[in-house]
């Protein structure tokens, strides 16, 4: 054994450059074109993207740049006001179990109107003046290397296509081929949703250059009169109430000249001969067999406190330089920065699930469409990869954090707001940021949170008078820090600071990183504990409980019958405070600050509602054991302590069980993103099986397939893209957050190999995961064990790990300790604790 495990590791070192790339391509392929939006293929650089495609005819490229949203920071409703007054009232009402009427108050005072919309910017055009049948269509997305490429052949000729997102170059790149002299003759033009938009030639570029509108509402008229909220929407109401028009997306001179200004400029480059024809209607390119196209994409944006109008950059100016300096690089060179960029993060984390010859051989939406009758391990791994993929495609720093559909959308009213929904779907988006290596990935949304804090500082002083900052379910790139409109049962929801935080507390966690701690994450933390310490009441019970909060989105009916959502101390809320208190406190003792502070905190924390049990042995998700009004919920928040948090684990037994029991009652199916989180929470409560029941159940073909939608909730569109539906891209991460956790844990205090490894995934390997104390660790297994792994300690702390079988440490050939059985949640491990040194290897050999 000590022998094949230092082979093993010899060959690991070795394969640890681009093991993916050069032998085993992860690549998404298709026999036809996109028959839709969801069917086409995302790539992205972090700051601008594209969804692709493929067709024969007309190829389109539908384009986004994160910074393009409607409206700027005056469009911003904040006349809220949570007077002593009417929050006495509030809880008065709920102590009494007057739930309704508590409903009605905070509808009426505390809530306010939806944020602004994320725009597409555009639809880019080429279309070929080629006649002719196709054969031999080929469509794919190869992962490993970011490139999307369309290849078939149309009389007698080989045309391809290959696409990519270069971040070092802030440019999309084009490159068209055919195996013919002079056999590429095509038309590219611009053209999208916005009225304000169009192209011209300028100096020798296509230019395309608009204007988002100035402002957007999704709600209807009449929802907005029926609930009496005329007064929050001057710009389609005036002081009588009465409509200004029947429009809801003001363009221009329609809302006072607002709307961020934007510009796409593209230049074609000939490595040989070829000739352009460059007019208003757009550019001809012909006499070639091989151009590329070098597109940027900029628009006003100039911070989330800045009118993009008035005080915004110039993007004419900023595309330009963009494609100046991009066009110093010929195509190889373009390539291989990209390549080189994006392999540097992608190539970190390999995961192997072999699958059958047969299968491989499938195209991808095949393959989807059998996976439930035909386990396809190398499927799961794809799609696992996936997840890294659009993580590095949609966020990178300097560039805004992902959204609800990461960066890719065409509509101009998106379902949701493409935006950021703070009590699941943004957090969500980041969860395999820091286990799967690509901690540089989270920065934007550090930055949102930063951002957001100034702007919830804000609210919590003007809305709240209280102190810290504090945010709410949604917000946009105009931070908007308020509650929204509609019910309390989504809209009123003031933690989403508390879970902001775990993202920054989580990054030092992983990484030791102390600046960071001392300069980004703990001011923030503070923040948020100012205001849970002070939004704290006495629940008549002798415990602290928020006053008034909710399960997000979920209603309970209590004894009268009535459907109801508001109430005290609701279990997310209180494990996201007590969470928010522990690492505040633990962040002012590593850093020597705070000490009466802390002391504040400790004692309110003390008098926190612990967890409850209730009468179908489940943890409860309120304070009182309520009935839920849906049982099989989307949502499964009163979970928050299993996970994504830390509290709930097998040292916890009692409530460990109440946690699988919730679980049980909550049901397999689910929306695509909620079954990301559920494959989560059935690894943290280290069951393999049923993490891949659920894993099978996300692999619900949507909108294909004979057996299309085979069962109730979402699944995964024919891109592997996730389906709430309508599309969502959290459910994407969720998928990969959830395998690491069935592969690899840390929370618990000690890291734990396979904990939650299926049956239907016998033998495989991974390696680069990350695993909290900054360790770094990679494995293979077979028949369901584990047989070798490796540890790099990447900051010297001392290692507690834990296995299914026992272990032998070495460090080079000396054994330097043996793992030992420990009993958890009735089940036999071993565990060994050793010291270690910075970027010292260690390898785990079965004994």
């Amino acid at each position: 054994m000590r022998f094949k495990l230092l082979l093993f590791v010899s060959m690991f070192v070795a394969l640890s450059g681009y093991p993916q790339a050069k032998d085993n391509p992860l690549t998404l392929w298709y026999t036809g074109p996109a028959a839709n939006w969801n069917e086409a293929l995302p790539i992205g650089n972090g700051h601008a993207g594209a969804m692709v495609f493929g067709g024969t005819e007309k190829e389109l490229l539908q384009l986004n740049e994160n910074t393009l949203y409607s409206g700027d920071p005056s469009v911003v409703f904040k006349d809220m006001k949570v007077t002593p007054e009417a929050l006495e009232q509030v809880v008065s009402l709920l102590k009494k179990g007057e739930y309704g009427k508590a409903n009605d108050v905070v509808s009426k005072q505390w809530l306010g109107r939806l944020p602004q919309y994320y725009q597409p910017f555009g639809d880019l055009y080429i279309e070929s003046n080629q006649k002719g049948a196709v054969t031999g269509y080929k469509r794919e997305l190869n992962i490993s290397e970011a490139i999307a490429r369309t290849s078939f052949t149309q009389n007698g000729i080989v045309y391809t296509r290959e696409i990519f997102a270069s971040h070092p170059d802030r440019v999309i790149v084009i490159r068209l081929t055919g195996s013919s002299r002079n056999s590429i003759d095509v038309n590219v033009r611009f053209d999208g949703p916005h009225p304000t938009a169009s192209q011209k030639s300028e100096n020798g570029r296509l230019v395309y250059r608009g204007k988002a509108p100035g402002y957007v509402e999704r709600r209807s008229f009449e929802q907005i009169e029926a609930w009496g909220d005329r007064y929050k929407h001057p710009e389609l109401y005036d002081r009588e109430g009465n409509r200004k028009g029947n429009k809801r997306v003001l363009y221009g001179a329609e809302i006072d000249n607002k709307g961020m200004p934007f510009e796409a400029q593209l230049t074609p480059v000939f490595p040989g001969k070829g000739e352009t024809v460059l007019t208003e209607e757009g550019l001809r390119i012909f006499h070639t067999d091989e151009v590329y196209l070098v597109v940027s994409l900029a628009t006003g944006f100039n911070g989330f406190d800045k009118s993009p109008v008035s005080e915004g950059v110039d993007p004419s100016e900023k595309a330009g330089k963009v494609l100046e300096n991009a066009l110093k690089y010929n195509y190889r060179q373009l390539k291989q920065r990209h390549s080189e960029d994006y392999k540097s993060l992608f190539d970190r984390v390999t995961l192997r699930l072999p699958s059958a010859k047969a299968q491989k051989a499938l195209p991808t939406d095949e393959r989807i469409v059998r996976f439930a009758e035909n386990p396809d391990p190398e499927l799961a791994a794809l799609l696992y990869q996936f997840g890294r993929y659009l993580m590095i495609s949609g966020s990178r720093a300097g560039g805004q954090p992902l959204n609800l559909q990461g960066m890719w959308n065409k509509e101009v009213i998106p379902p949701w707001n493409c935006g950021y929904t703070q009590n699941i779907n943004s957090e969500m988006n980041y969860w395999p940021a820091e286990i799967t290596a690509l901690p540089e990935c989270h920065e934007p949304l550090f930055r949102l949170i930063k951002e957001l804090s100034v702007t919830g500082g804000e609210t919590a002083r003007n809305m709240y008078n209280r102190r810290g900052w504090v945010a709410h379910h949604n917000t946009s790139i105009w931070r908007e820090a308020v509650p929204v409109d509609n019910v309390p049962a989504a809209a009123f929801w003031p933690v989403a600071q508390g879970w902001y935080g775990r993202h920054l507390w989580e990054h030092y966690l992983f990484t030791g990183d102390e600046g960071f701690l001392w300069d980004e994450a703990y001011p923030i933390l503070k923040g948020a504990a100012e205001f849970f310490a002070d939004w704290l009441v006495d629940n008549g019970e002798g415990y602290l409980v928020t006053p008034a909060g909710v399960s997000p989105e979920n209603v309970f009916i209590p004894e009268n019958g009535e459907h109801a959502a508001l109430s005290m101390g609701p279990t997310m809320d209180m494990a996201i405070v007590r969470e928010t208190f522990s690492y505040t406190i633990r962040a002012a003792g590593l850093l020597g600050v705070d000490a009466g502070f802390c002391a504040e905190l400790r004692e309110k924390e003390s008098r926190l509602l612990p967890y409850r049990i209730g009468s179908r042995g489940q943890l409860q998700e309120w304070m009182l054991d309520f009935r839920e009004a849906d049982p099989k919920h989307r949502h499964i928040s009163h979970l928050y302590g299993l996970y994504p948090g830390d509290q709930i684990t097998a040292e916890t037994p009692e409530l460990f069980k109440a946690a699988e029991t919730s679980l049980m009652l909550r049901g397999d199916e689910a929306t695509g993103w909620s079954m990301g989180w559920k494959i989560n929470c059935w690894a943290r409560l280290l069951d393999g099986n049923h993490a891949y029941r659920i894993i099978a159940n996300l692999f619900n073909p949507i909108g294909f397939g004979e057996k299309r939608g085979r069962s109730a909730g979402g699944g995964l569109y024919k891109s592997m893209l996730d389906a709430h539906p309508p599309f969502q891209i959290d459910g994407n991460f969720g998928y990969t957050a959830g395998v690491t956790e069935m592969l690899l844990q840390s929370h618990a205090g000690y890291i734990q190999l396979l904990p939650a490894l299926p049956d239907v995934w016998p033998e495989g390997s991974v390696s680069g995961l990350k695993a909290r104390g900054n360790f770094e660790l990679s494995c293979t297994w077979a028949n369901g064990e584990l047989r070798e792994a490796t540890l790099r300690s990447l900051a010297g702390n001392p290692c507690r790990i834990r296995t299914s079988v026992p272990v032998a440490i070495y460090k080079g050939k000396t054994e330097i300790a043996r793992s030992a059985p420990v009993g958890s949640n009735g089940k036999t491990y071993y565990e060994a604790l050793f010291p270690t040194g910075k970027n010292e290897w260690f390898e785990l050999v079965v004994l």
